[in-house]
Parts: C-alpha cells; structure tokens; sequence
C-alpha cells in the first residue's frame, strides 16, 4: 500500500485576503488557480501542492492532506481492514477518485 507522494495539503481560511497574500506574497508560492474567495492553489517547492479554502461562516473545518496512491480501491480497503474509518468511501471525481478517511481527515486521490 504505497503512497507515491504528498499531492495538496488544504488549509480552511477566514480571512481570504490575507491567507492568499500570505502564500503568494509573503513565501512567494506561484499560484496555480485563484478562484476568489473560494479556491486557491499553490506549487510547493520539491512538489505538492498547498490550496486553500474559505471557511464556510460558523464552520471549523481541518486541514487536510491529499496523498497520491496507485490503487485507491485498493488502498482503501487495505487501510478498512487495518481498522481505519472510511468517512466517505471512493468517489468518482472531476479530478480523479478520491475518498475520505479518519485521522485529521485526509484525502485520497488518484490524479
């Protein structure tokens, strides 16, 4: 069960002005979509990806971590049988597959 990489780590913002100036600005993170002030999506030196969303009003999502692995049906499964909670199991995408597990709810996704 092999994860090939860290894909996107997501960040849930409150303050979408800053936290965009901040990564493009600030580190200097080329932005690879800004989709205000909703979405934004940065390279990350030595790969990956750090995007960012906008908190809905009252809401206290985590952050999460996308990882990229070759068999996410698999993957899954293995990770069910080790006793790890399946929140949503694999999806169909616009971007690829992808499912939700328990830990700091990281997600899945094939690309």
């Amino acid at each position: 069960m092999p994860i090939k990489r860290i894909e996107t780590t997501v960040y849930f913002v409150k303050d979408w002005d800053s936290a965009v100036s901040f990564y493009r600005d600030l580190l200097g993170l080329k932005p690879v979509v800004i989709v205000p002030p909703v979405w934004a999506h940065f390279e990350a030196p030595g790969g990956g990806r750090i995007a960012l969303h906008l908190q809905p009003p009252n809401g206290n999502e985590p952050a999460h971590v996308s990882v990229d692995v070759g068999d996410i049906g698999c993957f899954v499964d293995e990770l069910r049988a080790r006793g790890v909670k399946i929140i949503e199991p694999v999806t169909k995408q616009a971007f690829g597959d992808s499912a939700l597990i328990a830990d700091l709810l990281a997600t899945l996704s094939r690309w």
